[in-house]
């Protein structure tokens, strides 16, 4: 998929091959990480709970499904008009770039692939849209997180360094999004980018500023009603992926309440800053999960499983974001010709 790389990675093929580099090895981590975790707490004894699912399972994929497709919504709805793909493509892009985003190392990486949704001429306003809609994501991540350490503070038995630590996260994604986009409405994001390679990776090709600079500007000065949309949604989508969370606690037999649920839905957005190095946070998931599970007196086996159906969803959706952009990329090379 020559278009997919050449959004996502560069032209460049050595940045390519380092960014495949360090996924592979994201992956290894990942897989000895879960396959370790797995030996200590009991191969026998989690296969036994994923079985008790059955069939059951399908409420997991039905609350992901439509997670998904709410959180599809604030990317459209930052796009001028004539830009904007029909509903159906947005929709199909988000499911396309969540699956990416569960094999790709680095947050956000996978986002560029919603790009082939779009003419080619619009994709200087689909890349200013995506840098925001990632910016309203990591808020209403952080304001879920500050949420769920709310509530988590009536449960006596989880330590208060965890709700504190969560607290630190949400405050640290709140000041980085801020500043992101204080740069970015100043129309200094590209220059201070360059800054960055030039002090940290002095080797490195620099970047003039994009067609898309000034339309990120627009959409950050510009009416504040689509931002407050677009974050409101984002907002809801992160109670509908709670809802993932729930329907597993429920299908495991294991306490389902709101303040458990929250915690245990909080884990994923707190560790986005420490895991985005590793895809869809692979192991390192499975092993806070565990120790969350084991502070509520649930035992290890519990967070384990949890995630564990998780990944078994991924199996299904993460093969579908292949088969969605194989069939746009064939539908433009045949537009094309």
């Amino acid at each position: 998929m020559p278009l997919l790389e050449e959004t996502a990675t560069g032209s460049s093929p050595a940045p390519r091959a380092r960014s495949r580099g360090i996924s592979t090895i994201a992956w290894l981590l990942g897989l000895v990480l879960t396959a370790y975790l797995i030996r200590r707490v009991g191969a026998a004894a989690i296969a036994q709970a994923l079985q008790r699912v059955g069939a059951r399972f399908f409420w997991l994929v039905a609350a992901y499904a439509a997670a998904t497709a709410v959180a599809a919504i604030p990317w459209a709805l930052l796009l001028p008009a004539r830009a904007r793909p029909s509903w159906a493509s947005v929709v199909t892009s988000r499911f396309a770039a969540s699956g990416l985003a569960a094999l790709l190392p680095f947050f956000g990486l996978g986002e560029a692939g919603r790009l082939l949704w779009m003419p080619r001429f619009a994709w200087s306003s689909g890349t200013a849209a995506i840098v925001v809609d990632r910016l309203i994501y990591l808020v209403a991540g952080a304001l879920f997180l500050f949420a769920a350490a709310g509530s988590a503070r009536s449960v006596s038995a989880l330590p208060p360094r965890l709700i504190t630590g969560s607290v630190v996260v949400g405050l640290a994604i709140l000041v980085v999004s801020a500043g992101v986009a204080l740069i970015a409405a100043r129309g200094q994001l590209g220059r201070a980018w360059n800054w960055l390679l030039a002090t940290f990776a002095p080797r490195r090709s620099r970047r003039a500023p994009g067609a898309w600079e000034p339309r990120l500007r627009e959409m950050l000065v510009g009416p504040r009603r689509t931002l407050i949309a677009g974050l409101t949604i984002h907002l809801a989508s992160r109670l509908l992926f709670a809802l993932e969370i729930y329907a597993g606690l429920r299908l495991l037999g294991l306490p389902s309440g709101w303040r458990v649920t929250a915690i245990f839905a909080a884990v994923p957005i707190a560790l986005s800053v420490a895991g985005t190095f590793i895809p869809g946070q692979l192991g390192l998931q499975e092993g806070v999960q565990a120790l969350v599970a084991t502070a509520l007196g649930l035992g290890p086996a519990a967070g384990l499983t949890l995630v564990l159906l998780q990944r078994v969803r991924q199996l299904l959706f993460v093969p579908l974001s292949g088969v969605l952009i194989a069939v746009v990329t064939r539908g433009k090379r045949g537009s094309e010709t």
